[in-house]
């Protein structure tokens, strides 16, 4: 099945895509809520230090619910985890923006926020495992195209709605209780969507765990490292993808401070301040779409491997010239550039994980999947404090970013090259996906 015609008129596919554009576009709303009321707000100085710390409360206790979303995810039906966990996030932010309105503290709302994402994980986790069951295995890099673009663009444009309104609304409890109370509608509609579904239809098809919850979610987590380490295609391209992740997370972190404090006035269509992050977004997602429409064709051509390698290495030019430049237009191209490099390579990585790994495991390894990716996202802020100034202006984390980019590159391709000879995982073993 080839083009974007076709995979349309599956429609457990698009009924499956309006689950994750739903859901991705109230976590960039609640996201952009949240960044609004923490790192723009007028009293926060937005040190580096703050801005990741602030990131590190928000995914590192997550990602640490990873491994335990995976088990389950492949014990029950992934229907009814997908439906459950959206309604209760539709609970926990209504509870938040009643207390928000009457003015709450930060711990609290962090508290709040880590419920919300938390239950994010194992949407996210079953949307990636629940694909294979609604799309031919021949047609998952198209699928994966569409569905993670229209999810990430979704997720984007999420983020600068709530932004937007929140700058609308202007300052107060009541304006961030309205632009939060907002986000139950897209969690509500992901839920109601996600239950139209057969209760059996997005697998599990089998389990082979023993019947005790505690002792499923141990084995689980053995048993999906097991995945990654006999399959070395999925372990590889999984490395990829988390080093990519974390030279997002420096650029993300430069970019935030550069918007902060170094560019403070509009320069004619280009903006500063939170009306720069929109445009900012507004980048990025134009990025992740490019990489969601380049990504098949360009597999087809080059191979999977040199098309990832070569991205990567193109990636890490761009992105040292124009970074080191600290303007509002080379900073736009950058983020632009590091979104398409990550939209193409994750989506690559996905196909391999949907492809080589057995599907009674498949939820356990994209959960332990997206725990790295979000370890390796934080470690990224955690290592740019030590290098990125106040203003944001570091010419070190740029050059860092571009290393990490060449050398991932370099062994990625010849990592994959080499058990593609030796026939080491289905994905690789067969040319015309490489």
């Amino acid at each position: 099945m080839h083009g974007l015609g076709p995979l349309l008129r599956v429609r457990g596919l698009r009924r499956l895509m309006a689950v994750r554009v739903l859901t991705a576009y109230g976590d960039g709303a609640f996201q952009g809520a949240l960044a609004s009321l923490v790192l723009f707000d007028p009293s926060s100085k937005s040190t580096p230090g703050e801005i990741a710390a602030a990131f590190t409360v928000l995914l590192l206790p997550y990602s640490i619910i990873g491994p335990f979303a995976g088990a389950l995810l492949d014990r029950w039906s992934r229907r009814q985890v997908i439906f459950w966990a959206n309604l209760f996030r539709v609970l926990v932010i209504c509870i938040l923006a009643a207390l928000l309105a009457i003015g709450i503290p930060t711990s609290v709302l962090f508290g709040m926020a880590l419920l919300v994402t938390g239950a994010g994980r194992f949407v996210g986790s079953g949307l990636s495992a629940s694909l294979p069951h609604v799309i031919a295995s021949d047609s998952l890099v198209g699928a994966n195209s569409l569905t993670t673009t229209a999810g990430s663009v979704a997720g984007v444009v999420g983020g600068g709605y709530a932004i937007v309104l929140k700058a609308l609304l202007g300052h107060g409890n009541g304006a961030a209780a309205a632009v939060t109370a907002s986000v139950v509608l897209f969690y509500l509609g992901a839920a109601l969507v996600a239950i139209r579904f057969a209760r059996e239809a997005l697998g599990p098809d089998e389990t082979d765990e023993p019947p005790q919850p505690l002792l499923a979610v141990l084995e689980g987590f053995a048993a999906g490292f097991r995945q990654i380490i006999h399959r070395p295609t999925v372990g590889v391209s999984i490395a990829m993808v988390t080093l990519v992740r974390f030279c997002f997370g420096i650029a993300t972190l430069v970019v935030l401070l550069l918007f902060r404090h170094r560019f403070t006035e509009h320069h004619g269509l280009l903006k500063a301040g939170a009306a720069g992050i929109g445009e900012v977004l507004g980048a990025a997602g134009f990025g992740l779409f490019l990489g969601a429409m380049l990504t098949a064709p360009m597999v087809a051509w080059l191979g999977r491997t040199r098309y990832v390698s070569s991205l990567l290495c193109f990636t890490a030019v761009v992105v040292v010239y124009t970074g080191l430049q600290f303007t509002q237009l080379s900073t736009l191209i950058a983020t632009l550039m590091i979104a398409f490099a990550y939209q193409s390579s994750k989506i690559c990585a996905d196909t391999v994980v949907q492809a080589d790994v057995d599907d009674a495991h498949i939820g356990r390894v994209f959960a332990l999947y997206d725990t790295a990716n979000n370890i390796l996202y934080v470690g990224g802020f955690i290592v740019g404090v030590g290098l990125v100034p106040f203003d944001g202006m570091s010419k070190v984390a740029v050059i860092l970013v571009g290393i990490v980019f060449v050398l991932t590159a370099l062994a990625y391709g010849w990592t994959m090259t080499r058990y593609r000879r030796r026939g080491a995982g289905t994905a690789v073993a067969r040319p015309d996906k490489n």
